[in-house]
């Protein structure tokens, strides 16, 4: 058996959540965590024509969306950002015969253009890989002559009125669009003249990335009049909020639930423990080898009449503070979609040639999954050295055929027999521990248990540490 602790507030496990009474384990979302590097991943953009053409066709497909409910919501409309891009909507989804005809025009439009098809050939024989920052910049070059094509047909159909401004929108998307194949022969000509430099042509594209960020923030700084959200978001945020949401069609989403392997540091008290006036919860884990595990009970699939409820074991991940974070190929790691979907929409063109990025994933899907698993994994047990001092261990929860975006769903059940003992800390009032204490004693009672232990640390000033003493008169005999 090992030892594992974990911190909570006294609100959450009393009156807040009743997590305590309820035996409960909350798995957090990365977003409710307090490192806002959670789960990083070094996504790279690496493949032939195919692939990049039909990245660029998502990308349309995504901000035609997002311009139909700015047009249609009006200024009662409220466009959430990142949650209304909807990344995983497919061209054959569109709800009317008249709306796929409609992107089927702003489609042909856009791609009419030979500097786009330029810029198709060019990003399909980088020498690189392409990361973030130099993805953002090719976005934000072609973004908007993407909006013009999509107004301009909007336009032609009367669904909007006729914008004064056209001619000269049109030039200045053209221009930017210009761009694009300047930079990307660029890129190519610094990475083959310093080819010793690894990554050489991130250090161009994360200074123009920085640049143009500032250029964004000047013009809606020096706006004369109140900014428009809706507007900004089409027109400044997209491409990066497009980025960060396509992201997530790589792995599913996930969930943690944080633990140490000690409990004596004073730091992880004061930013867990609710400045020490919480308490820390100790469990019994089950070891087999190196790995330790822990029984739960929740939801674990679906069936028609329902979510089907089971115990199962979840292992203590260890988390890694010396990787870097995990490479991840993104046109080659699509596993949230299905493989029809990933052959129609992604690795096929309109020729119906095959794109070579799915040679691996249709030579042997085991062999596949092989690599991806792991780099999951590794991508959310990867955090900074700065974190070192937590010795965190963390239980995750993720599922492709379950919706755990329902706090509710994340909160597992654990075996009272597991929980081994309880620590307050240094400032926990004597209310809470009063109160967690009868919520013990009952358990203990009802489960003929005697063997359950409180401790209260203290601060021992002989060696500098926060220590642990054993409340030994305290007992349900």
């Amino acid at each position: 058996m090992r030892t594992f602790h974990r911190f909570r507030s006294t609100h959450t496990l009393l009156e807040g959540h009743h997590e305590l009474e309820n035996q409960e384990i909350y798995f957090a979302s990365p977003e409710q965590l307090n490192d806002p590097m959670e789960g990083f991943k070094d996504i790279c953009w690496y493949g032939d024509d195919i692939v990049w053409k039909n990245l660029l066709k998502h990308y349309l497909l995504c901000l035609e969306h997002v311009c139909s409910l700015f047009v249609v919501g009006g200024k009662n409309y409220s466009i959430k950002g990142v949650a209304d891009i909807p990344v995983f909507k497919t061209e054959e989804q569109l709800p009317t015969p008249q709306s796929r005809e409609l992107f089927g025009e702003i489609l042909d439009r856009f791609l009419s253009n030979c500097i786009i098809g330029q810029c198709v050939k060019n990003l399909s024989k980088r020498s690189s890989p392409v990361r973030r920052s130099e993805l953002l910049t090719h976005f934000k070059s072609f973004h908007l002559y993407a909006l013009e094509s999509v107004f301009a047909v909007y336009e032609f159909h009367r669904l909007i009125d006729k914008r004064s401004s056209s001619e000269s929108i049109r030039q200045m998307a053209e221009k930017a669009l210009s761009e694009s194949p300047l930079l990307l022969e660029l890129a190519n000509e610094i990475e083959q003249e310093h080819p010793g430099i690894a990554r050489a042509s991130d250090i161009l594209f994360s200074a123009t990335a920085h640049t143009s960020s500032q250029l964004d923030f000047i013009t809606r700084y020096n706006s004369p009049t109140p900014e428009d959200k809706n507007k900004s978001f089409i027109f400044f945020d997209f491409p990066e909020a497009y980025i960060q949401k396509v992201e997530g069609m790589v792995y599913p989403d996930w969930y943690t639930a944080c633990f140490m392997s000690q409990y004596s540091n004073s730091s992880v008290w004061g930013n867990y423990g609710d400045k020490h006036k919480g308490v820390c919860l100790s469990f019994k884990a089950m070891t087999e080898g190196d790995h330790s595990f822990i029984r739960l009970y929740g939801i674990n699939g679906w069936e028609n009449s329902g979510p089907i409820y089971e115990k199962r074991n979840h292992m203590f991940y260890k988390i890694d503070y010396e990787k870097k974070p995990v490479e991840v190929d993104f046109f080659r790691s699509l596993g949230r979609l299905p493989r029809p979907v990933l052959m129609k929409c992604w690795y096929t063109d309109e020729n119906g040639s095959r794109s070579a990025c799915a040679d691996e994933l249709f030579k042997s899907e085991d062999q596949w999954r092989d690599k991806y698993w792991p780099k999951f994994y590794q991508g959310i047990t990867t955090k900074l050295r700065d974190w070192s001092y937590e010795e965190e261990y963390r239980l995750i929860l993720s599922s492709f055929l379950v919706d755990l975006s329902d706090p509710a769903r994340r909160k597992l059940k654990y075996d009272f027999n597991d929980l081994e003992s309880i620590t307050f800390g240094i400032n926990t009032s004597t209310q809470d521990k009063l109160d967690i204490v009868k919520i013990i004693e009952s358990k203990c009672r009802s489960e003929n248990r005697k063997d359950f232990e409180f401790y209260q640390a203290h601060y021992n000033w002989q060696k500098g540490a926060i220590e642990r003493s054993k409340m030994s008169l305290l007992n349900f005999a």
